[in-house]
């Protein structure tokens, strides 16, 4: 599948208009497009059709590239075809399956233990305190269509004194303590400015679901560095950092872990399949 900025400039480039005179048509500003095709911004699938049309061309399935059924990656295109927002809840719903199907298998269990995820609440929050963050990990690679579930969110906060003042305000309204397989409840903390800048991963349990702050994550130089090529998505009526692919990609691979290998597999021939359909829309009359 061509990425959304391919796409756009292509279709562009092919009806000889600048990003101004796009956006004229389009009724839009002239910043959308330049964000869009710099890949700082995805649209969502209804923008993209609305702005392809403008420049004379429509999508067509002959955009995406032939992947067998079954395969992972088959799931790609209809993700694409969701609103952000839709293709966190897709992730939500899985989680809140388990958290019911858990508390069935331990009895009950204890109440609020390991809470499924529930990402408006915690983005919303996040947002409110304006906590600077990049979302990562298997979260921030579903946003840009990754076929794959997870049990938490994966976040790099700036690390600079102001950011860690509101981002300790943040997590003391959602609850946060530490999370440990044994005491899935988890454990109290200082959850302070001070303390928060004294590691530099830390695994969380809040009243949004399970949270994990990696201030450098592997292979990565933290949040100046992910945030310079980083996607913006509208996420709950906020805008939300996403790392681009490829910075996943490069944390996953020096990680090493096995899961982390398998992902990088499927993420890889993602962009293999983006440059592809790329190409052969350039190719084609």
């Amino acid at each position: 599948m061509p990425t959304a900025a391919a796409l756009l400039h292509q279709a562009r480039t092919r009806a000889g208009l600048s990003q101004r005179a796009l956006a004229k048509k389009a009724g839009t500003a002239q910043s959308v497009i330049a964000r869009i095709e710099r890949g700082q911004t995805s649209p969502t699938w209804e923008t993209l059709e609305r702005l392809l049309a403008a420049a004379g061309e429509g999508i067509s399935v002959r955009t995406e590239p032939a992947v067998e059924a079954g395969s992972m990656l088959y799931e790609v295109p209809g993700i694409l075809r969701m609103t952000p927002e839709q293709r966190l809840q897709g992730v939500e719903n899985v989680s809140d399956f388990l958290h019911r199907a858990r508390r069935v298998s331990d009895g009950g269990g204890i109440p609020g233990a390991t809470a499924p995820l529930d990402l408006r609440h915690l983005f919303t929050t996040l947002a409110r305190h304006q906590v600077q963050f990049v979302l990562i990990g298997a979260l921030g690679a579903t946003l840009h269509g990754f076929p794959r579930n997870t049990r938490d969110a994966d976040i790099t906060p700036a690390r600079d004194p102001a950011n860690l003042e509101r981002l300790a305000a943040a997590l003391r309204e959602l609850d946060a303590r530490i999370y440990t397989e044994h005491i899935p409840e988890g454990l109290p903390f200082d959850c302070s400015p001070q303390m928060l800048a004294r590691a530099d991963i830390w695994n969380l349990i809040t009243k949004a679901g399970r949270l994990d702050l990696a201030f450098v994550p592997s292979g990565t130089a933290g949040f100046p560095d992910l945030a310079a090529h980083a996607v913006q998505f509208e996420v709950y009526g906020h805008p939300l950092l996403a790392a681009r692919l490829e910075d996943i990609i490069r944390s996953k691979e020096a990680a090493g872990r096995p899961k982390d290998r398998q992902d990088v597999v499927v993420m890889k021939e993602m962009l293999r399949n983006r440059e592809h359909g790329a190409g052969s829309r350039e190719q084609s009359p």
